[in-house]
């Protein structure tokens, strides 16, 4: 399991820019909560689709927490850069899936940026 989300995890940061990776892996009634306020899935895909694309990113000191059979949390500090510039993002995240149809999908998604 937790190999399996933490590669899903790393698919929605290659994905910026490309909404497709959001639509397919991302529940129906999932939410995002990030600095710029609390996104719906449509909303979440539309401005992923405006978004540039990471030029970089690290993912690390990943924990996973259990949450049943079909539910489990990813904890985890991002480090990251956009395509054109030379500004880091830093944040810690959590992330929340439900095994939904046999398949995992993102339902919780929230970041907290660091200083």
């Amino acid at each position: 399991m937790t190999d399996k989300l933490q590669e899903l995890e790393a698919g929605f940061w290659q994905s910026a820019g490309d909404g497709e990776f959001y639509r397919e892996h991302m529940a129906a009634h999932g939410l995002c909560v990030l600095p710029v306020g609390m996104m719906d899935k449509d909303e979440t895909v539309a401005a992923i689709e405006q978004s540039e694309p990471w030029a970089d990113f690290e993912l690390s000191d990943m924990k996973t927490i259990d949450l049943g059979d079909d539910g489990a949390a990813l904890c985890y500090r991002a480090d990251a850069s956009r395509n054109g510039s030379s500004n880091r993002y830093k944040a810690v995240i959590s992330s929340v899936y439900t095994r939904l149809g046999g398949r995992w999908r993102l339902t919780l998604h929230q970041q907290t940026p660091l200083a």
